[in-house]
């Protein structure tokens, strides 16, 4: 009877293990890992309260995962608060308390931990979560737009004044010469002030007759001799010939002035 009993009892001493074993696997199972995940690149701030020595970063290393900084220190009764600022470099779990140091180079007795994760997968979808909270549109400021617009007309105006500035006008074009008088207008001129001539005038007029006559006797380029010659040897020009010089050379002359204007007319319209 006794050895019934002790069997039942170590039955229920296994039973009851098993149960607390199966409790703790449910227990360890079901706790959360206590790290904080976050994006790898991107900063983090972490508040640490510590009593002991003046905190401070441990010294940089190249290919550290996890840089750090100490943007702020408030004094506080008995304690410091240090507002840490981290970036995680690479996926992992790391500890914070593995990157202070003591200002002296001494141990931190007692520095809480505070334990994060890197990672990746928050990082994929860190440029969309930018884009959805920050505002697209940059705002500049100072009258930027304004400023443009008036160096942009201040360099027009330079530019218009540097072309047409002290340019030489291109020359007018030269008025043509009047074209000279033919001896039928220089006759008839003659003409119009016959009885207001004086010699001068009377021997250019005797000149322009002579030239006359000659193209008429069709005499040619010859000395003046013989082209004196031709014309009174001309029945056309011969008879106006001794008039014209009766006329100019004998004071008593009676050859009147319509004679004159008469033999004018005539050399006229030859």
């Amino acid at each position: 009877m006794k050895r019934f009993f002790n069997q039942q009892r170590t039955i229920r001493l296994i039973f009851a293990a098993w149960i607390l074993v199966f409790i703790g696997t449910f227990f360890i199972g079901e706790k959360k890992d206590e790290s904080v995940n976050v994006p790898l690149g991107v900063e983090q701030a972490a508040i640490v309260t510590y009593s002991g020595p003046t905190v401070a970063v441990t010294p940089y290393k190249w290919g550290v995962a996890v840089n750090l900084r100490i943007a702020r220190v408030m004094e506080q009764a008995g304690a410091r608060i240090y507002d840490v600022r981290y970036i995680v470099n690479r996926g992992g779990t790391f500890d914070l308390k593995d990157y202070l140091t003591a200002e002296d180079g001494g141990k931190l007795d007692g520095l809480p931990s505070f334990k994060f994760s890197g990672d990746p997968k928050l990082s994929k979808h860190l440029d969309t979560r930018i884009q959805e909270t920050e505002e697209i549109a940059v705002e500049v400021g100072g009258h930027y737009y304004a400023t443009l617009a008036v160096l942009f007309a201040v360099w027009i105006v330079w530019l218009l004044l540097l072309i047409c500035y002290g340019r030489k006008k291109a020359p007018l074009p030269a008025t043509p010469p009047l074209p000279e008088p033919t001896l039928a207008e220089m006759l008839r001129a003659f003409l119009a002030q016959l009885d207001t001539m004086d010699s001068t005038a009377k021997a250019k007029m005797e000149m322009l007759l002579i030239r006359r006559w000659q193209e008429s006797a069709a005499t040619g380029d010859v000395s003046m001799s013989a082209a004196f010659g031709a014309i009174s040897r001309n029945e056309k020009t011969s008879s106006a010939m001794r008039q014209l010089q009766h006329w100019l050379h004998n004071p008593a002359s009676t050859v009147r002035r319509e004679e004159i204007a008469a033999v004018i007319e005539e050399a006229i319209r030859i």
